[in-house]
């Protein structure tokens, strides 16, 4: 009868340990098809201060963040110049003027309108 016990609760914890496999990997799989639909929308208006490094700290998520999208709104200073020079060094921005990006927004976040 011990033996029937022990041999019961081991079958149990190897069908847990099994579902538990199974549930991360789905997650995983999940996450992995979910990131590339993911993006990270900043507008930025004179802010050459902060945005290289904002930039930089965000490419840390780059596992997660596949799509950075930057709407400049009319900046004066060399928030643009910064963005350019991201780009050149293989960040993936996107980097866009006012216009360009209200439509983008208007596509991409509320394309039934």
């Amino acid at each position: 009868m011990l033996n029937f016990i022990v041999e019961v609760i081991i079958w149990v914890l190897c069908i847990y340990g099994l579902l538990s496999i199974i549930k991360d990997v789905m997650e995983e799989h999940s996450y992995k098809r979910i990131k590339h639909n993911v993006k990270l929308i900043l507008t930025v208006k004179d802010v050459e201060d902060g945005i290289e490094d904002y930039i930089r700290q965000l490419n840390f998520s780059k596992n997660f963040f596949k799509n950075l999208v930057v709407i400049d709104l009319d900046s004066k200073d060399k928030t643009l110049d910064i963005i350019k020079k991201l780009t050149d060094e293989g960040m993936n921005i996107k980097l866009l003027e006012r216009e360009e990006g209200i439509e983008y927004i208007e596509k991409t976040i509320a394309p039934d309108k």
